[in-house]
């Protein structure tokens, strides 16, 4: 038996046994009977893991029957209904794709065979073939109305019971996406199929009062033209409506498909949600206009790529419709299903999607950074150009490169996009080689080159990008096409600033040399420019080691001496001296050359000569920052001293560019939080109310988020303040309703909720105080174990560890919760060199010696698997 099978079958007796306590809770009717509601969640989820939609709805019919479940649960259920039908689909899709044979084509191949007996064999398997593909085409519909089903029941839910069975926007995207791929391709199914379609989406819209914009009703040739009004608003409305055929006698666009086709084009540039679905529903109007035999409206390939254009665009916008680029794809399906429809006056057998079709769906998909997605249709375009052989087919630039670029965007949020981009950059580079000697168009430029580059950047990954620079530059002196620019070689140096790797700074040093050298050679495409020694500067910053102050400083006055010799463009900025005073920070006397520089900024050496920058808000952040690094004696009043400068002059001088942010609270903050001064804690308070007070007053600088407030209590948690338990947990609560009132930069972490932790580990041991800060403790810790949105780290357990140790005396209970809190830790890999320390102790000398002992024989590395 496969293990596959073997587990399945595990989950069955799970089924079995719930199924069976059920039965007998019903039958007895006492409480101690019923199954909790964590036992059916537990089998749904183990069902849809499979997935098993309809084992899965089953338990949840059971579970409804004892308890409310999760709105949550019943999206699971949903979107793996949702799920299986599209999957049926894509294997359809597969399917076409792997024959790339019409019906027509299969009789012509039969035809050609060489007996009677290869032309019914062959003619046979074609049939069997419809028939499976009709088969799964009728099971992924039918999964598709469970979808919508289950849909129907948690929109009832919500209006009876309250938002938490709101549906997502993401579950309707999900269920439309179901409907819209899966249904049967004649007219009567398509019309069922936007019937339904239009019904969940008023639905979804109802609940989410989506959209202000009403959309246009056009069912006639007469509402199609009258959407030129529309149009009216665009910025370039008269060159569009001049571009309108109009009747002779009338004066009034004619109703024809080049008129349409404008009208389509037109609605495209807009972005709106109203404007994609108006011009698809004047496909829909030419389609059945069409087929009633009107010729002059038959949609081209025009048509249909306009359509695909006004709903990828909406991919784009702020207002993005979820489900837009599956409507992109769901024109193609409508594009398919239309080849070979006929009408009095001809057919549309000529209607083939090209190039710009696909393109068009790949920019949707990539618009909304479903990478995956884009690549597929890029990989079903390869796949049909290389079995038809057709030019119309064959992917470009704007194929490649738009996939690539979505992989660069994704590079912050996902590890493996930079690896995936450079695999397909080396992909276009390989097929580049066999397209250039065969005289066809490139289909790769240093401008891809740099996409990749940007990926790398985004992620620190200055070893890759440095390694790609060295590729760039060697293809470079055969193709000036692919020859580095300033923009390659500033990429470069963003990616090594990021970097912690070792030599990138000295790395990044040796290329703004080698562009100095080149540019004063002659080589006016690698001209240094402000954002090249501003990045170089920010390299010293981040990973500059001893010395990394000075070395910035010669690199800012070469800037410097480059501006004031007439190079514009090496001005230098607010993020130039910002970077120096961070590169001052790894020197022993970095206060003194952080003063330094703000100094120098306020009073230019030369009297007569307006300084280059003008101290702002940044610079003096990273004069406070400094301080808050160094912990100098005198650290809180020069702070003060800071704060109070800059609000004078915004507010009696009016200079917005040097307002306190967030920021500059939060970096005073935890300068008073390191002084150790006992008035520290006091204030800390006082500039958080400043700052609620500002935010809710509108000001959107003053915002506290969760660094703010994990900084106050910090200050609690490192004061003699015996309440420094109840007065952190309060700034932890006061986080939380800021979170619920909107705030969502507030919503506390796991390091705000150790930092209450730590106030209570180091609470004075007298009676009360300590009795209270142990309750907190537990409350904090047992919230942390079971919050949805935080994991405990090993600094959790540590710093609970530390709990037991200095407020519990010394008994069974302490040493009970010892063992079970390091018996967690441990199951969870968290057991750093920390928790041991704590451990230590807090634990009894038995129980210490009986966990070593567990360690040397073998278990220590796995539970520290995590750490």
């Amino acid at each position: 038996m496969a293990a596959t099978d073997v587990n399945i079958a595990r989950v069955e007796e799970e089924e079995r046994k719930l199924l069976s306590l059920i039965q007998l809770y019903k039958d007895s009717n006492a409480s101690s009977q019923k199954p909790s509601s964590s036992s059916f969640v537990s089998l749904i989820e183990k069902w849809l893991a499979y997935p098993y939609p309809e084992r899965a709805e089953a338990i949840l019919d059971k579970m409804e029957e004892l308890y409310t479940p999760s709105g949550r649960i019943y999206e699971k259920i949903i979107n793996a209904w949702a799920f299986r039908a599209i999957e049926g689909i894509n294997e359809i899709n597969s399917e076409w794709v792997k024959s790339s044979l019409t019906e027509e084509e299969v009789g012509v191949a039969a035809a050609a065979a060489t007996d009677d007996v290869d032309q019914g064999l062959m003619m046979m398997e074609e049939d069997e073939r419809i028939k499976k593909m009709n088969r799964i085409r009728e099971e992924a519909i039918q999964c598709s109305s469970k979808a919508t089903q289950l849909l129907n029941r948690m929109e009832q839910l919500h209006r009876e019971i309250g938002d938490d069975f709101r549906p997502a926007l993401s579950t309707y995207t999900s269920v439309i996406n179901a409907i819209a791929r899966s249904s049967q391709k004649d007219e009567t199914s398509l019309a069922s199929q936007r019937d339904m379609i239009e019904r969940i989406r008023a639905k979804r819209d109802e609940i989410y009062k989506q959209y202000e914009q009403q959309r246009i009703p056009i069912r006639s040739v007469e509402d199609v033209l009258s959407t030129s009004i529309y149009i009216q608003n665009l910025a370039n409305a008269d060159q569009i409506l001049s571009k309108l055929k109009l009747d002779e006698e009338q004066q009034s666009p004619v109703p024809n498909r080049f008129n349409f086709n404008i009208i389509i084009n037109a609605l495209a540039q807009t972005g709106e949600i109203w404007a994609a679905q108006a011009a698809e529903d004047i496909l829909d109007v030419m389609i059945s206009e069409f087929q009633k035999g009107k010729f002059q409206l038959a949609p081209n390939l025009e048509t249909f790529n306009g359509c695909m254009n006004a709903w990828a665009h909406c991919c784009s916008t702020e207002q993005h419709e979820d489900d837009a680029a599956f409507r992109v794809e769901g024109i193609l399906d409508k594009l398919t299903m239309l080849r070979g429809m006929s009408s009095k006056n001809g057919t549309l057998s000529n209607l083939a999607p090209d190039t710009v079709t696909y393109n068009t769906i790949i920019k949707a998909y990539a618009n909304r950074s479903d990478t995956k997605r884009a690549e597929s249709i890029l990989e079903r375009l390869v796949s049909l150009y290389q079995k038809t052989g057709e030019e119309r087919l064959r992917p470009d630039l704007i194929s490649y490169s738009t996939v690539l670029n979505a992989y660069a965007k994704a590079a912050a949020l996902d590890a493996n996009a930079s690896k995936k981009s450079e695999e397909i950059l080396m992909k276009m580079i390989s097929m580049q080689k066999e397209m250039l000697n065969e005289g066809d168009d490139r289909i790769v430029n240093n401008w891809c080159f740099n996409t990749v580059l940007n990926a790398y950047a985004a992620q620190g990954a200055g070893a890759r990008a440095s390694s790609l620079l060295s590729l760039m530059e060697t293809m470079g002196e055969s193709d000036e096409m692919l020859k580095p620019d300033t923009y390659s070689y500033n990429t470069v140096l963003k990616a090594l600033a990021n970097s912690n790797e070792k030599g990138s700074v000295e790395r990044a040093r040796q290329i703004l040399e080698k562009m100095e050298r080149r540019h004063a050679n002659g080589d006016i495409s690698v001209k240094p420019d402000a954002i090249t020694y501003n990045t170089v500067i920010l390299a010293y910053g981040n990973n500059g080691g001893i010395g990394a102050g000075n070395e910035a400083k010669d690199i800012v006055e070469r800037m410097q001496n480059r501006f004031i010799q007439g190079d514009l463009e090496c001005k230098p900025t607010s993020s130039t001296y910002t970077s120096l005073i961070k590169a001052f920070n790894w020197e022993t006397d970095s206060i003194h050359h952080a003063e330094e520089v703000l100094l120098s900024l306020k009073t230019y050496p030369d009297s007569e000569t307006t300084p280059l920058v003008s101290p702002d808000t940044p610079i003096y952040n990273a004069v406070l920052n400094c301080w808050a690094k160094n912990g100098s004696r005198g650290a809180v009043q020069r702070a003060e001293e800071i704060l109070s400068e800059m609000k004078k002059e915004y507010h009696e001088n009016g200079n917005d560019q040097v307002k306190p942010n967030c920021r500059t609270y939060t970096t005073i903050i935890d300068i008073l939080a390191k002084s150790g001064e006992k008035e520290a804690p006091q204030r800390s308070l006082e500039i958080l109310d400043e700052m609620e007070t500002q935010y809710e007053a509108g000001d959107m600088d003053s915002k506290p988020n969760v660094f703010t407030y994990t900084a106050a209590i910090n200050c609690f948690a490192r004061s003699k303040d015996k309440n420094k338990a109840v007065q952190a947990v309060n700034i932890l609560e006061r986080m939380e309703e800021q979170y619920r009132k909107g705030n969502d930069s507030a919503r506390p972490n796991v390091i705000a909720y150790n930092s209450v932790l730590n106030a209570c580990a180091y609470t004075a041991n007298e009676a009360d105080a300590a009795e209270t800060a142990f309750k907190i403790a537990c409350l904090v810790f047992d919230e942390v174990r079971t919050s949805c949105h935080v994991q405990p780290t090993h600094v959790t357990y540590g710093t609970f560890l530390r709990v037991c140790a200095n407020l519990m005396p010394t008994s069974d209970v302490k040493n009970r919760l010892v063992e079970a809190t390091f018996k967690r830790c441990a199951k969870e890999g968290l057991v750093s060199n920390m928790v041991w320390r704590n451990l230590k102790a807090a634990a009894s000398p038995l129980l210490l010696g009986d966990f070593l002992e567990q360690a040397n024989s073998g278990l220590e590395a796995n539970w520290s698997r995590n750490i």
